[in-house]
């Protein structure tokens, strides 16, 4: 061996043989040694001045954001209402064309005035189809409109466009007493 000495590093988790005799102190917080720190009196004043002025921040903070949120809750009232009134508006909308469309289709048909709320169907196709069945099932009870003189040709003679015109009807009827 040789003749240097050589320093023992202390083992992690080693035991020394003062730890052994005495008493056995299992708290390790009661071992630190308990030093007070002190701080001269401008240091401690800015520190309290700065946590003043945070307190003071986190107040108005706390006002403008509850001042915020009735913001957000007073729009989203108002979104709520426009929503409401574009729905109402919407379905409004909806019957009307439906109606329309009704209409249309009872002219189209020739159904009576009093057949028209009994279509059903959402498209023109469909309500025209569902006229067609209304119409076949009430065959032969339905009084049929009185075609007129243009339409039969009865009553025509001669020329037919001047029999409709005012001015020569109204010659005629002069011509006449």
């Amino acid at each position: 061996m040789s003749d240097t000495a050589v320093e023992q590093a202390p083992v992690r988790g080693a035991v020394n043989d003062d730890q052994v005799s005495g008493s056995v102190n299992e708290n390790p917080a009661d071992n630190v040694s308990e030093e007070t720190k002190t701080f001269d009196e401008d240091y401690v004043k800015s520190l309290r001045s700065e946590a003043a002025k945070y307190r003071t921040q986190a107040r108005e903070n706390a006002e403008k954001a509850k001042a915020h949120d009735e913001y957000v809750q007073s729009q989203k009232s108002e979104q709520e209402k426009m929503a409401e009134a574009l729905d109402a508006a919407s379905r409004e909308r909806d019957t009307l064309r439906s109606e329309m469309l009704r209409m249309k289709v009872a002219q189209q048909k020739q159904l009576p005035a009093s057949l028209v709320d009994r279509l059903r169907g959402d498209t023109e196709e469909e309500m025209m189809a569902d006229a067609d069945s209304l119409l076949e099932g009430l065959k032969g009870t339905l009084p049929r409109p009185k075609p007129s003189a243009e339409q039969t040709g009865a009553g025509v003679t001669g020329d037919a466009d001047a029999q409709t015109d005012p001015a020569t009807l109204a010659s005629r009827v002069v011509g006449r007493r």
